[in-house]
C-alpha cells in the first residue's frame, strides 16, 4: 500500500517548469528520502503534497484520499516539518507547542501532557519556558519537530530537517526516525540534498533533478549495501574504542591518523545510532567528525549519470542530456 502516490504532479511558474510529471509512491511505513540538489523542486513538491501550492496538473493521493479535495481529513493525519520552522516568536515553547496541539485536536489537559513529553523528547526541556525567538537556529528545528509529532501523525513529511543541526543533534535525530517508523509504524517522507543522511537514515529513495524524477526505489536494492562503515572523531577516542569494542554490532573497528573507522551490522543501525549518541552526551565526549567511510548510493548516482566520482550533489546540475551506462 502506498500511504503517498502521486500521477503525473507538474507545476509551472509562469513558463519556468519546477516539476514535471512527477510519479511518487511512498509505501507505507518506510522512511522515503527525497534527495536532489538545491533547486531541484522538493520544496516545491512537499508544498503540493501538504497542499500550500496547487498544481498546474497532476494528481496527487495521500492514504488514498484526493489531495486537495480531502485536504482536511488528510492534514489532521500528516504532521509537517517545513524547511524554516515557523513559530510565534513571542510565544515560549511551551505555550507554542500547547496551541499546536490545541489546533490539532487535542483537549487542553492533552495538549500540556504531550507537550511535556516532547520536550524532553527533542532535548529542549529546559529551554520550556524560553520565548522562541531566544532560540539558536538548531533549537528551533527541534521545536519544529515536535510540533510536527504533537497531533500523533500517521504521516511525517519534514522538509531538510536536519539543516540547522550539530552533528550530534544530526545522529540523535536519524535514531528517532528510525524509532518512529520501526516502533510505531509511522510512514516518514523526508526530503535532503545530502546523500549521506539519506542513507542512514532511509530505506527507500526518490531522486529528483530539474523537476524530474529520475530514479525510485528501495535503497538496498539500488545500491546493493551490505555493510556500513562511519569515520568517527572525538574529543576522547580511547573511551570511543573501548565502548565500541564490547557492541556485538560493531563487525570492526580501527584507527587510522587519529580517525576511527567502525563497521557496523546493518541489522543492528537503529541501536548503535540509538546508543551512541546517549553514550557520548553521558560521559561529555564531544563528537567533530561522523560519516560514512563511502556512500554507496553517491557512488551509484555518480556512475549512473557518468559524473565524476567526488562532485558534491548540492552542486549538481546535471540535465537528462546525458546519457545512462549501458
Amino acid at each position: 500500500m502506498y500511504i503517498i502516490e502521486t500521477h503525473k504532479l507538474t507545476k509551472f511558474f509562469g513558463k519556468r517548469n519546477v516539476v514535471y510529471h512527477l510519479d511518487l509512491k511512498v509505501p507505507k511505513g518506510s522512511i522515503y528520502g527525497f534527495l536532489g540538489p538545491n533547486g531541484a523542486g522538493k520544496t516545491t513538491t512537499i508544498k503540493m503534497l501538504t497542499n500550500a501550492l496547487r498544481p498546474t496538473y497532476g494528481e496527487i493521493k495521500i492514504f488514498g484520499l484526493d489531495m486537495p479535495r480531502d485536504r482536511i481529513r488528510i492534514m489532521e493525519r500528516v504532521g509537517y516539518m517545513p524547511e524554516v520552522p515557523i513559530a510565534y516568536e513571542e510565544m515560549n515553547i511551551f505555550e507554542f507547542l500547547i496551541y499546536i496541539g490545541r489546533l490539532s485536536g487535542l483537549s487542553k489537559e492533552e495538549a500540556r501532557e504531550k507537550t511535556k513529553e516532547l520536550l524532553a523528547y527533542v532535548g529542549v526541556g529546559k529551554l520550556a519556558f524560553n520565548k522562541i525567538k531566544e532560540l539558536s537556529s538548531g533549537q528551533k528545528q527541534r521545536v519544529s519537530f515536535a510540533a510536527a509529532l504533537i497531533g500523533e501523525p500517521e504521516l511525517l513529511i519534514l522538509d531538510e530537517p536536519t539543516a540547522n543541526l550539530d552533528p550530534l543533534g544530526r545522529i540523535e535525530f536519524i535514531g528517532k526516525l528510525i524509532e518512529l517508523a520501526k516502533k510505531e509504524g509511522k510512514t516518514i517522507f523526508i526530503s535532503s540534498h545530502i546523500v549521506s543522511e539519506i542513507e542512514r537514515m532511509c530505506n527507500y529513495v526518490g531522486i529528483i533533478n530539474q523537476g524530474r524524477l529520475i530514479a525510485q526505489g528501495k535503497i538496498s536494492e539500488l545500491t546493493r549495501i551490505e555493510e556500513n562503515e562511519y569515520d568517527i572523531l572525538t574529543s576522547d577516542n580511547e573511551r570511543v574504542i573501548d565502548f565500541l569494542s564490547e557492541k556485538s554490532y560493531v563487525r570492526e573497528l580501527w584507527e587510522e591518523d587519529n580517525i576511527l573507522h567502525a563497521r557496523i551490522e546493518p541489522r543492528f543501525l537503529e541501536e548503535f545510532f540509538l546508543q551512541f549518541p546517549h553514550y557520548l552526551a553521558s560521559e561529555g565526549i564531544k563528537l567533530k567528525l561522523f560519516k560514512p567511510h563511502t556512500s554507496p548510493l553517491e557512488r551509484i548516482l555518480m556512475e549512473k549519470f557518468n559524473i565524476e566520482v567526488g562532485t558534491r550533489l548540492e552542486n549538481l546540475r546535471f540535465g537528462f542530456c546525458i546519457k545512462m551506462k549501458s
